[in-house]
């Protein structure tokens, strides 16, 4: 059957990103990083459920919650971070906290750690394969 052994590795949940927005930076000037982790499958799949009512996916709400479960730094779901956006779920802060261009930088961010591609990338690379 050849070597299984290829086949048995953990799934890579836990690793991380850093990455800077133009638009957040220090005392001194200087950029801050932000730091996204990868989630199992197992946590997608439960956070897909979370945002999905009567077999309707909500793709908004999905984006949002992946930002806030993946994002380490800074904690989404800080209380003091909330208070500060007039919010108190956590899944309401990136779209309070972001300009569209950077939520769009962050999810990207969170795609790129978790192995996620576009359907267009994975139809493009079959291609070229």
């Amino acid at each position: 059957m050849g070597n299984l052994g290829a086949y048995l590795r953990p799934v890579p949940a836990g690793k991380t990103k850093e990455f800077y927005l133009e638009n957040f930076k220090d005392e001194k000037g200087e950029k801050i990083p932000f730091i996204v982790k990868a989630i199992t499958p197992k946590e997608n799949d439960r956070i897909v459920k979370r945002n999905t009512v009567k077999g309707v996916f909500n793709n908004a709400t999905y984006i949002d919650e992946m930002i806030v479960t993946c994002m380490e730094t800074p904690n989404l779901k800080d209380a003091e971070l909330c208070s500060f956006y007039g919010v108190m779920d956590p899944t309401e802060v990136p779209g309070l906290m972001f300009t569209i261009g950077e939520k769009n930088l962050v999810m990207d961010a969170v795609s790129e750690i978790n192995d996620v591609k576009m359907a267009s990338e994975l139809k493009n690379a079959a291609k070229n394969f």
